[in-house]
């Protein structure tokens, strides 16, 4: 058989992009390998986000040009930075044997000579996969280029939604991880409202998932009434992932978050008092133009103060074609720079205090795979930790196989995961 491989660069949304691609090829006979360089075609799904997803994207493509000189026939390049620099990228790399466009399933299908139902195969651990509930966005927040690549908000009916988690659930799935680009804001552009907490609900009324996992939340379309439904909610982990970008009024109204300090505060704190166990992961950008020191100390105190359970920072990127690109005031790189860095230091003091609070506790834990270390057993994950973005949980003691969700009792922590032992038989049989 022709053999083919996909490298899958960005978000777990171009993931499930890829995972499109990957049952195009599988329906047109190839056999799909991770080793590159016995792949007669390979397709890297590039993401063009921020500069330094950019950045990656053309030296992944760079370095695998020199492959075409081997076994590779066929360089097939999409996905976001496509979409973003399609005509600059034809001329600076003629390598390329094909430019596909962000999401063209019909372009694949016509050059293998394939026309069958596309059946999305999962490129994830077998136990977890994302769903995600829509694609594109309406914020048209001022530093994101997004809507550009992916245009409006486009939701999935909840019918199809609910097909698609049961083929999941028969694959194997145990964890499913809701995403989008703004899953607060899901089925809005079809029903003139969100309609997550309704998926949600009919998700978990299916009884197929032990966990059901909720990413990328935005604050100004998350209500108190959204949260106390989710707190009903059984297979719904108590995991809230909200990316808030900033603190300070003036900057969250040069962002066009939609959303002030106060209301964010009384968001937050009423989270911490109906779901007290939940654990609560953002994001913040450093270095928005405009952002005085005053600005940043006021975030600074704001990071040390609420004590995020995870938190992830980035320094400001400058996208052409986003209303921030011009805007006065740009901070200098390296001011950004520097200031991402104290946030991340004041949050690994955070995160190793957080940490050390569960030793003696007991959470369960579904096993990823077998550890890479002999001191360990196995590595998982609690209703902490998101998959590739947040901590893990290392085992010392105990019996189980990838998939598995068990009981840990936690021994010992560092500064973003945990050890312990598992204490009991598994708990999803």
């Amino acid at each position: 058989m022709r053999n083919f491989s996909i490298i899958s660069l960005g978000c777990p949304k171009n993931l499930t992009d890829s995972e499109n691609f990957f049952s195009i090829f599988k329906q047109a006979g190839y056999n799909f390998t991770d080793n590159v360089n016995i792949a007669e075609i390979l397709l890297i799904n590039t993401c063009g986000f921020i500069r330094d997803a950019q950045e990656e994207s053309i030296n992944t493509i760079l370095e695998h040009i020199l492959l075409k000189n081997n076994k590779l026939k066929k360089l097939i390049v999409t996905g976001c930075l496509v979409k973003r620099f399609q005509e600059e990228l034809k001329q600076e790399i003629p390598e390329v044997d094909l430019w596909l466009d962000l999401k063209d399933f019909d372009g694949l299908q016509k050059l293998l000579n394939t026309h069958f139902k596309i059946e999305r195969e999962i490129l994830t651990l077998p136990h977890y996969a994302y769903l995600r509930v829509s694609d594109g966005c309406n914020n048209r927040c001022s530093y994101c280029a997004i809507p550009d690549i992916r245009g409006e908000l486009h939701s999935i009916s909840i019918e199809n939604l609910l097909e698609e988690a049961k083929i999941l659930a028969l694959k194997g799935v145990k964890e499913l991880i809701v995403n989008a680009q703004d899953t607060s804001n899901y089925g809005k552009d079809l029903h003139g409202k969100s309609m997550l907490v309704e998926l949600l609900t009919k998700l978990d009324n299916l009884k197929l998932f032990k966990w059901i996992r909720l990413l990328y939340l935005h604050p100004a379309h998350l209500t108190k009434e959204m949260v106390f439904e989710f707190s009903k909610i059984k297979s719904l982990l108590p995991y809230f992932d909200i990316p808030l970008q900033h603190i300070n009024d003036n900057i969250l109204k040069n962002m066009n978050r939609k959303i002030t300090k106060q209301e964010t505060l009384s968001l937050l704190n009423f989270i911490r008092e109906t779901i007290p166990q939940a654990a609560i992961r953002t994001t913040f950008i450093t270095g928005f133009p405009g952002e005085t020191k005053k600005d940043y100390i006021e975030l600074k105190n704001f990071i040390q103060e609420f004590r995020f359970t995870r938190l992830g920072v980035f320094s400001y990127s400058q996208e052409k074609g986003t209303p921030a690109y011009n805007f006065n005031n740009q901070v200098n790189k390296q001011t950004a720079q520097n200031r991402k860095d104290r946030l991340m230091a004041i949050q690994q003091k955070i995160s190793e205090e957080i940490m050390s609070s569960f030793i003696d506790q007991e959470l369960e834990v579904i096993i990823d795979r077998k550890a890479n270390e002999e001191s360990f057993l196995y590595e998982g994950r609690s209703y902490l930790d998101a998959p590739e973005i947040d901590g893990t949980i290392f085992i010392t003691h105990g019996n189980a196989k990838p998939g598995d969700i068990v009981t840990v009792q936690i021994t010992d922590s560092w500064e973003y995961d945990l050890v312990g032992k598992i204490i009991n038989n598994v708990t999803n049989t």
